[in-house]
């Protein structure tokens, strides 16, 4: 259970959060970009969006969070970013009809995970099918990450539904966060991290 350290009473319609600049600030945060994330009511909703930081301003899951082309999310200290392959075509046939060697389980490789490393580069990459869960943990799953100490045990599922891909949160010690892109909308006890700082919402009654 985080502890609470720090409270902030805002009563403007918009708040933006920085190292320097911000109606928020913490100096003391080095992740934090100089101005880095603004929180804003629009049309009833509070919503986040990312002011285009160097390491993005993260919504931690709530719910099952369906994935679309280009997300980034957050599992441990792990980044990983989904992409959309597209479903293959089919493979002409050899000119002599030698069929080729090759697994055909799973036969349709249609999405993928790459862990990504701090300086934007491209590390293991696991590939997604129709029909195959993918299980993420420190100790268990499909993908394992053993030397991530804040990543729990069996952490999270990748879901298959068709042709989409959900992510879901295992009950882990410490959350599944997705990179804000665009607006992302907030409730009364949504947590996001930017930064190395954690900041729960606690909207109004």
């Amino acid at each position: 259970m985080a502890t609470e350290v720090q409270r902030f009473e805002r009563k403007h319609t918009s708040t933006t959060v920085g190292r320097v600049d911000g109606d928020i600030r913490f100096a003391d945060d080095q992740y934090l970009s100089p101005l880095h994330a603004k929180l804003s009511w629009e049309d009833g909703r509070l919503e986040v969006r990312d002011l285009g930081s160097r390491n993005g301003t993260w919504v931690f899951l709530e719910e099952p969070y369906r994935l679309a082309d280009g997300d980034v999310f957050l599992i441990g200290s792990q980044v990983i970013r989904f992409r959309r392959l597209g479903y293959p075509g089919p493979h002409a046939p050899d000119a002599d009809a030698t069929k080729r060697m090759g697994s055909m389980v799973p036969s349709a490789d249609i999405a993928s995970l790459t862990q990504l490393r701090a300086d934007g580069s491209s590390r293991d990459v696991i590939q997604l099918s129709p029909g195959r869960d993918v299980h993420i943990g420190r100790e268990r799953g499909d993908w394992i990450f053993p030397y991530d100490p804040s990543m729990s045990a069996q952490h999270a599922t990748v879901r298959s539904e068709d042709a989409d891909f959900v992510l879901m949160d295992d009950h882990s010690r410490n959350g599944v966060a997705i990179a804000a892109r665009g607006a992302m909308v907030l409730r009364h006890g949504s947590r996001i991290m930017v930064g190395d700082k954690l900041l729960r919402v606690e909207l109004p009654a």
